[in-house]
């Protein structure tokens, strides 16, 4: 089989892949205040040039972890949702291994990193914008997928859309928040409990 030829495009992409799989160990070791760009730099076996030619700066770095997390996220919950025309609520299994299988992908630390950003962000107007504008993409993100599954299942909801997901989105923030705090106790039938609640809220037959 031919070798594929290692454009600069594709070594530009795999530096960046180097990078953010080095930020996210060094992250979860160090946390965000106790990283620097030039340990996730060593990590990745590149100089520090390398990471400023494709991050701005820490935060910058940061968020374009947790948009690569969430990107991964959402391509399994499409695939989940795709695999049957069963209603959610009907497949509690699926979603809580997904959820529990994301959550071990990421590793315990993720859910305090994010908080520790989240109040960094707080005190901080720049970072505070990025992050508030990666909210606001991620429930536009959820409100689309809402969209395609109640169209799929010819279901309607009195819920506007786009307040259906940004619940979805601050619910789940607060999970995480929770499974920080106390690991045990956000098992299994919690996340049962979760999932079916929200789909029975969310989704329910035209009239």
């Amino acid at each position: 089989m031919a070798l594929e030829p290692l454009t600069p495009e594709r070594r530009r992409q795999q530096t960046r892949e180097y990078l953010l799989q080095a930020a996210a160990q060094v992250f979860a070791e160090r946390g965000f205040h106790g990283a620097s760009l030039d340990q996730v730099a060593a990590a990745a076996g590149f100089t520090k040039g390398a990471v400023y030619s494709n991050f701005k700066n820490k935060e910058d770095l940061f968020l374009a972890l947790l948009e690569a997390n969430q990107t991964r996220e959402m391509d399994a919950l499409h695939a989940t949702l795709e695999a049957s025309d069963v209603p959610p609520e009907s497949r509690l299994p699926d979603f809580v291994s997904l959820i529990r299988d994301q959550t071990a992908d990421l590793g315990d630390d993720w859910d305090i990193l994010y908080q520790e950003f989240a109040l960094y962000a707080m005190r901080n107007p720049a970072a505070r914008k990025k992050l508030a504008e990666f909210d606001a993409a991620s429930i536009h993100k959820v409100a689309r997928l809402i969209d395609d599954e109640r169209t799929r299942h010819g279901m309607t909801a009195a819920l506007d859309t786009e307040q259906a997901a940004s619940i979805i989105v601050a619910l789940f923030h607060g999970i995480n928040l929770m499974r920080g705090l106390n690991v045990e106790g956000v098992d299994a039938s919690f996340l049962e409990a979760v999932i079916t609640f929200l789909a029975r809220g969310l989704m329910s037959d035209p009239a």
